[in-house]
């Protein structure tokens, strides 16, 4: 009984031997034959490459001067004292439109124009807009100049006072159609205060007294940010030394604090002496102690002679000033390198008594995409260029009114001043990497202001059907 078993156990495992051979070399077989019978197939997804058209650029200019404390029943009413002069100008192609802002803390102004760029083309929209002012008054008195910008989420005013003789107003526009909020931050002698804040609504735009939030203060710097929308913020200053009206400003904010910065366009009209400065730097480090480093350079980009590293250390959210000495008449620009991100603006002034006028120099961002400015009418205008790379830069300016280029290099690690007229506006494009400010000056009368990039014209994408 036991041996047929253990055939049949023999001849079942045989088969299922063979069976399994089979099997392995169908299986083989078939592995090796599929890429040799198959055909091969790819797929390439339908694609379209579109370039979106460019948004509206929306412009907000400071509008009337205002007068603070006029009323002695009321210290607290703002009236209007004087309306600039405003400057628009645009590239073939660009529709301008204008719009109105409410005021309605003013007792005797309701609204004021902004000015909307809008375009088909693909490419960015090129409008530029500036404003100025003069006024010779018994509280209020002198040259103001600036251009009229886009809002931000966030922007910092470094420059004004709460002190004595001074009248200093934020100004605060919410060019949407949406409501939005502004929350303050004042830094001072005592670092960082959060201020109430401010709902704005659609189209409007609000002035707010230094003073509320930062009194007593003599060198404050202020933080603004945004919500539900981006908003423009300005600082209309003025001041009085004992009885006499010495100067006005219109100041825009600065961008988000950065290790490095550049003031272009410093301007010194009168040497400074023992008594007085004509030209001083506010800085402030809003998150970390830092040690900064200032270098004054003059209109060509050179060192000036004899001028030492200037190095202080700073405590985070103390303003500091630094005195710049002995600075032949003449333009400047200074450098600011930090370990740490700050926030600086330069003080410039005429002189010093009744009849001088006084102007606050933000950073100027570094300029690498055609961008435009406008220059509004006034004392003679100027464009100082600064290139501090190691490569010469071909910048070109067109003029939006005749369509007239003018080529300018600019050397490498030098800077050049280049005339340009009043109630004009400009195309400007560089083959390299510029800071640019322009300024405006004559004896009593002083301005000026960074040139700002221009919105990005809108990216092309790519479309998958």
């Amino acid at each position: 009984m036991s041996k047929p078993n253990a055939v049949r156990v023999a001849a079942t495992s045989a088969r299922i031997i063979a069976g399994l051979a089979v099997s392995t070399a169908v299986v083989a077989g078939a592995i090796v034959s599929v890429p040799l019978t198959w055909p091969t197939v790819t797929h390439t997804p339908a694609e379209v490459e579109v370039t979106p058209i460019s948004g509206d650029i929306f412009l907000t200019c400071a509008g009337p001067l205002r007068a603070l404390g006029r009323d002695p029943l009321n210290a607290a009413l703002i009236t209007a004292d004087a309306w600039p002069e405003v400057t628009v100008g645009a590239a073939d192609g660009v529709r301008v439109e204008e719009h109105q802002l409410r005021m309605p803390e003013l007792a005797d102004a309701s609204e004021q124009t902004m000015y909307i760029g809008r375009s088909d083309a693909r490419e960015a929209v090129e409008i530029a807009a500036a404003e100025s002012v003069s006024v010779m008054g018994p509280d209020l008195a002198g040259f103001a100049a600036s251009a009229c910008r886009a809002p931000s989420m966030e922007s910092w005013i470094v420059g004004g006072a709460a002190s004595t003789g001074t009248s200093d107003i934020v100004l605060i526009a919410n060019p949407s159609d949406v409501t939005a909020t502004a929350s303050f931050t004042v830094y001072g002698s005592t670092g960082p205060t959060r201020t109430s804040d401010i709902v704005l609504a659609p189209r409007t735009q609000v002035s707010v007294p230094l003073a509320a939030g930062a009194a007593g203060e003599s060198t404050p710097i202020v933080r603004v940010t945004a919500t539900g929308a981006p908003l423009r913020t300005m600082l209309q200053s003025s001041l009085i030394r004992v009885l006499d009206p010495s100067g006005i400003d219109l100041q825009d904010g600065t961008g988000q604090p950065q290790r490095s910065q550049v003031l272009a366009g410093v301007q010194v009209l009168v040497e400074a002496t023992d008594e007085a400065s004509m030209t001083i730097v506010r800085l402030m480090a809003p998150s970390n102690d830092t040690n900064v480093r200032l270098t004054t350079r003059t209109a060509d980009g050179a060192r000036v002679v004899g001028d030492d590293e200037i190095s202080i250390d700073l405590r985070a959210g103390e303003p500091v000033e630094v005195d710049l000495p002995g600075l032949p008449v003449g333009v400047y620009s200074v450098e600011i390198e930090a370990d740490e991100p700050v926030v600086a603006a330069a003080w410039q002034s005429t002189g010093v008594g009744a009849g001088v006028d006084y102007s606050w120099m933000t950073p100027a961002p570094t300029i690498t995409e055609p961008t435009t400015f406008a220059v509004p009418r006034g004392p003679a205008a100027t464009l100082h260029l600064r290139n501090n790379t190691d490569a010469d830069t071909i910048v070109t300016l067109t003029d939006f009114a005749n369509g007239d280029e003018r080529e300018v290099v600019v050397g490498a690690q030098s800077a050049a001043l280049i005339q340009v007229d009043s109630d004009a506006a400009y195309g400007l494009s560089t083959t390299g990497p510029v800071h640019a400010a322009i300024t405006m000056a004559t004896p009593g009368a002083i301005a000026g202001w960074p040139v700002w990039p221009s919105a990005a014209s809108s990216s092309a994408v790519t479309v998958y059907p």
